[in-house]
């Protein structure tokens, strides 16, 4: 994770989300390994959203481990309001078919950002480093699973990575999720979890 792709996020988070909705948050590809917890769970930390981090290995900002990251069957249908990426899409060898499972996770007119480089040298030996991402390119992986571009930028000051950001929405209405006392009682069960296991730390 970089300052530009958090900077980023949170222009995201302040231009398109409100804080007195209740909204559940996936981040996929959310695993930390920079060792100083600097990712997006922070931008997410609003009383009212319940934030989860999805990865195909288990570490810091992890919530939920997957077994293919092409195939989330532990995750349910049109069970997040939003849905976000950052510097992950570039690692994945189908990202397409990432996009897809996003699009099945993904609650109607809920939204999606995805943050990845369109330029920048080649990642260490150890990381998977597939592809770079231009604006058509995202707007093409919107169209892909037939989401509303509703933005696309390449931030080309940003060197080496000069990232490419997608907003997206999924087609549909988002009902509101204040509105729904069952989801409401979730977030509230889930806030209290949160609590107890880190007084238990």
């Amino acid at each position: 994770m970089h300052k530009s792709s958090h900077d980023k996020m949170s222009w995201f988070k302040n231009t398109y989300l409100n804080d007195n909705d209740f909204l559940d948050i996936l981040d996929v590809g959310s695993l930390d390994t920079s060792g100083t917890n600097y990712n997006y769970k922070s931008i997410f930390n609003s009383s009212n959203w319940t934030y989860q981090g999805l990865d195909f290995e288990k570490g810091a900002n992890v919530d939920i481990v997957v077994d293919d990251i092409y195939n989330w069957y532990e995750v349910e249908d049109n069970s997040y309001d939003v849905v976000v990426s950052g510097q992950f899409f570039e690692h994945l060898g189908f990202f397409w078919l990432t996009m897809a499972e996003i699009d099945r996770v993904l609650r109607p007119g809920g939204f999606c950002c995805i943050i990845a480089p369109s330029g920048g040298p080649k990642h260490d030996d150890a990381d998977t480093d597939c592809y770079r991402f231009y604006e058509d390119g995202m707007s093409a992986l919107a169209k892909y699973v037939d989401f509303e571009v509703i933005h696309v930028s390449t931030n080309a000051d940003a060197k080496p990575w000069c990232d490419t950001c997608l907003v997206a929405k999924k087609t549909g209405s988002l009902v509101n999720s204040g509105d729904n006392l069952e989801r409401r009682m979730d977030n509230l069960e889930n806030k209290l979890d949160a609590i107890l296991n880190s007084i238990k730390k």
